[in-house]
């Protein structure tokens, strides 16, 4: 078999690179139907989750298998503590007692990126003055020993 030189090169392109590419794309796709269903199960857990007298309000875990919530259940609010086999209502809430917003917006995840990184930079910052003062205090002792 004889080829010709300027053919090697093309060979090289389909035979090495358009797999790779094709796999890219298949990887890509597989990415793009799991954020579709995972949106579509997220829409769909959340409608049948939507009801006019039970809402919850706020869940805080204590422990793995333990927590504390804060339900609304035909315009009366209750503590509600929950563990592994056991639901028990703690307290009746009166409206005057909770803190709940008025208009309960979702976050993006852009705004939530943005306040972790800056709260993140609000840890750095903090860090470096503690450590400038803790070395100002260092070398003022030193001062005073001599």
């Amino acid at each position: 078999m004889n080829f010709a030189w300027g053919a090697l090169p093309l060979l090289s392109f389909f035979s090495d690179i358009l797999p790779l590419l094709f796999s890219l794309i298949a990887i890509v796709f597989v990415l793009y139907l799991c954020y579709a269903f995972s949106r579509f199960m997220a829409n769909r857990v959340n409608n049948v989750s939507k009801s006019g007298n039970i809402k919850i309000l706020e869940r805080v875990a204590l422990t793995q298998d333990k927590g504390l919530v804060i339900i609304e259940v035909c315009k009366r609010y209750y503590l509600v503590g929950f563990a592994n086999n056991n639901i028990e209502i703690l307290k009746e809430l009166d409206e005057t007692e909770l803190n709940i917003p008025g208009s309960l917006q979702k976050d993006t995840f852009l705004d939530v990126l943005n306040s972790t990184l800056k709260s993140r930079w609000d840890v750095k910052i903090g860090d470096a003055i503690f450590r400038r003062a803790d070395k100002a205090e260092d070398s003022e002792d030193k001062k005073e020993k001599k």
